[in-house]
């Protein structure tokens, strides 16, 4: 039976690993964070608890549907499909996924080695992982074309149009109400959304305290990507002025910058696989869209992978 190393343990990788773990496929997942979900993330500082990644679960995926329609519903009024949040934060789910899987996190791969026997793995710890004898990498796109450079395959001409832009966040308690809606997409310049973390359920903090996270637009995001994070927090601070005339006074505030955080240009199918290298590529900027699109893409690359031959002779 083949052995399958996947790179990242974001959505897109755990479901890839869920599925060829089920279909009886030995699987080890390795991330450089400390936990799983990329950005699935949900931050959490004293009582209050901020999803700083995605605000929450939604999309029209059938399988995804299935996947989140368990978790409560957290109505948005200004659009008309159901958006889900897990009671603990939105990387609940992930952690769901996760449970039964083999994830060695902490642990980031550097470099990656195909010998005759199966591909190598070495972290930035120069530690060995292997031999394995199918390799998928569902890192983000620039990190994806790092690691496969020195290969020679057809995947690094296929991802060279892929573009990602980055994200800073600022995940923001205070005394008095920003929005009175669950989430508001401002016409502005600097704040692209704010999400009313309180409003969420199970989300229940002391009285006359307001819990939000204020995302970025993309172009400022970009402009400012290696801007100092206290400059950040300053500038979005600032910008909220433009939004409420309420007097904000921060309880806790703190920003957070998503180097890949949304897909510009796409590859425009769900994944990408070189099979004489038996080298597979997923994740959210294949199909360009959030947490369904990761989804749909592990999902599909599994089904590939299992009916590639010689892949689980």
């Amino acid at each position: 039976m083949s052995n399958v190393a996947i790179i990242g343990a974001g959505i897109c990788g755990l479901r890839c690993a869920q599925l060829l773990q089920e279909a009886g496929v030995t699987v080890e997942l390795f991330d450089k964070g400390r936990g799983v979900g990329g950005r699935l993330a949900t931050r959490r500082h004293a009582h209050w608890r901020f999803d700083h990644g995605a605000p929450s679960l939604h999309g029209d995926g059938p399988g995804w549907r299935e996947k989140i329609r368990g978790y409560p519903i957290w109505s948005r009024t200004h659009e008309t499909m159901e958006c889900h949040v897990p009671e603990h934060g939105v990387n609940q789910l992930a952690k769901d996924i996760a449970r039964s899987l083999s994830i060695l996190n902490g642990c980031q791969i550097t470099s990656i080695v195909q010998h005759a026997n199966g591909w190598h793995l070495y972290d930035d710890q120069a530690a060995e992982h292997g031999p394995f004898d199918d390799l998928v990498i569902t890192a983000p796109c620039p990190q994806t074309q790092v690691l496969i450079e020195n290969l020679d395959t057809p995947l690094k001409q296929q991802l060279s149009n892929v573009r990602m832009n980055p994200a800073w966040v600022m995940m923001l308690a205070t005394t008095t109400p920003i929005i009175t809606a669950t989430q508001q997409t401002p016409t502005h310049n600097l704040i692209r959304r704010i999400s009313a973390e309180h409003s969420k359920p199970k989300r229940a903090i002391n009285k006359d305290e307001y819990c939000y996270v204020l995302e970025a637009t993309a172009g400022w995001s970009q402009r400012h990507e290696d801007d100092a994070p206290t400059d950040v927090q300053t500038h979005l601070l600032a910008a909220l002025k433009d939004v409420t005339v309420e007097m904000i006074k921060p309880l806790h505030c703190a920003v957070h910058r998503w180097r890949y955080a949304h897909t510009q240009d796409a590859v425009g199918k769900p994944y990408l696989m070189d099979k004489d290298l038996r080298l597979g590529v997923a994740g959210d900027w294949c199909l360009g869209r959030g947490a369904d699109g990761a989804y749909q893409s592990g999902e599909d690359l599994a089904a590939a992978l299992l009916h590639a031959k010689p892949f689980g002779a």
